[in-house]
């Protein structure tokens, strides 16, 4: 099935899903809801179809300065390192189910963060998408040993902002105007066991909800990064062009759609922690569009979009369905 890209919010959970290989079409059919008023948002987010649909090019393209030695294969205990082609590795990350991450090496090869030492390969492929490894000491020196180099260059990271989750510790790390799409988590060992903590509490505070040990898990990386909270009857969620409601017996739910412009202002209020249980409902948020006279409406299940989410061969918009029934 093809991936849509009109709404980032899919498309960043849609790259941490690749390996189900699943998709998400239900922003075409929000966006055909909501009319002209918001085909200007359409047109310039679909600017971003090239670099999702012709990721390859785009990433030999920005490849230009990749490092011209010799790659040699290395094996650590957790990695592994091999050479996809000149100047680009392909990096296996062994210890979480042999994951792979291609990656270009040029002369500033590994980006530190001043404030936390976090050391990081960042691929920027542009509006706020990007490929991203963070770089321990048994991948660093796997990196030194690959190729042929005592010391590896070190710049200080721009362009990106890594941020804590207070909550939990676990580094995230977001582009710099991009906020809205989340960003992408820091995932060592601790913070796996961090999430595995929050996914099995999913479970059980939301079994209607999270019927999966994955969907759980993706619902704790949401919390992580901002982008979901806890409410008194089941949990409201936030995209760069939408806040929702799931409630917890699994059938009560809505989603209202926004200007994307006026996404900051409708973070603060949903971070704000004011009028939990109202966040709960539409007529709290209605109340606060039209109060900042921001332009939003309400998907409801007799939309096309309501249909989409009925159909039971596409796992994805159902688990990422949120319309009204309240």
């Amino acid at each position: 099935m093809k991936v849509d890209n009109a709404n980032p919010y899919l498309q960043q959970v849609y790259r941490e899903r690749a390996d189900k290989n699943e998709s998400g079409n239900f922003a075409d059919a929000l966006l055909n809801r909501m009319g002209g008023a918001k085909d200007s948002y359409a047109a310039t987010e679909r600017k971003s179809d090239y670099l999702c649909e012709n990721y390859n090019d785009l990433f030999l393209n920005a490849a230009s300065k990749r490092f011209t030695g010799s790659i040699k294969t290395v094996e650590t205990e957790r990695y592994k390192i091999v050479e996809r082609e000149s100047g680009v590795v392909r990096i296996y990350d062994k210890e979480h189910n042999n994951e792979a991450v291609d990656l270009k090496l040029n002369t500033e090869k590994i980006q530190v963060d001043k404030e936390t030492g976090t050391k990081l390969i960042i691929n920027d492929l542009g509006v706020g998408f990007f490929t991203m490894l963070t770089v321990d000491d048994e991948l660093e020196a796997g990196l030194k040993e690959a190729l042929g180099v005592d010391e590896l260059d070190e710049k200080e990271l721009t362009g990106f902002t890594v941020r804590t989750d207070q909550k939990t510790g676990i580094k995230y790390v977001t582009a710099n105007g991009y906020e809205s799409r989340g960003g992408m988590l820091v995932l060592d060992k601790e913070a796996r066991q961090k999430l595995d903590s929050m996914a099995k509490e999913f479970l059980e505070q939301y079994p209607n909800l999270a019927k999966t040990y994955n969907e759980a898990w993706f619902y704790a990386t949401f919390e992580v990064r901002g982008l979901l909270k806890r409410t008194p009857n089941g949990i409201s969620m936030i995209s760069p062009n939408s806040v929702s409601f799931k409630n917890k017996d699994g059938e009560n739910r809505w989603v209202g759609i926004f200007n994307p412009a006026n996404w900051k202002q409708v973070k603060e209020e949903f971070d704000s922690g004011r009028n939990a249980g109202k966040m709960e409902g539409w007529n709290f948020w209605k109340e606060f569009f039209d109060r900042w006279k921001i332009d939003a409406s309400l998907v409801t299940p007799d939309s096309s979009y309501g249909r989409i989410i009925k159909d039971p061969d596409t796992q994805f918009e159902k688990f990422m369905s949120l319309c009204l029934g309240q």
